[in-house]
């Protein structure tokens, strides 16, 4: 998926290597083994991860507030996370997840495609597949405000 990603990259923006996205493949509980204090990111994007439904799962979620947490300490001051998701309960748990870690929801949306809110959707094929099975997305994009 990743070799998959950087061709798309490349080709939709048209260069090779770009110096300011990187492609990780990292279990988010070992994130500190990949970053340092010195590594910082402005945007982590969370494209239809698994929603993890049974309630003894859900500390797996990617946008659970135990993984938010750990997203604050290589996300720059005012740093984004843009999330989208087909899973209308994971969406809900989400927008609390993101309140109890100290983020703040700049934009929401309980259907993507007909609001579009997200300045540049780049669309993914997971996102294609569920919207032409009539299911609409769920999107958010949330800022890390340091108090």
């Amino acid at each position: 998926m990743l070799g998959l990603s950087k061709r798309n990259i490349e080709k939709s923006y048209n260069f090779t290597n770009p110096e300011n996205l990187f492609l990780i493949r990292a279990n988010v509980e070992q994130i500190s083994n990949v970053f340092d204090s010195s590594d910082l990111v402005e945007r982590i994007y969370i494209n239809f991860c698994n929603p993890w439904p049974k309630k003894k799962h859900n500390k797996k979620r990617l946008t659970h507030t135990r993984q938010l947490n750990l997203y604050k300490s290589f996300l720059i001051p005012e740093g984004e996370v843009y999330f989208k998701t087909d899973s209308d309960e994971l969406f809900e748990a989400s927008l609390e997840y993101f309140k109890e870690s100290g983020f703040e929801i700049i934009t929401k949306t309980y259907d993507l495609h007909k609001e579009n809110v997200f300045e540049e959707n780049i669309e993914t094929e997971h996102e294609k597949m569920f919207s032409e099975e009539g299911i609409k997305i769920k999107a958010l994009i949330a800022k890390f405000n340091i108090r």
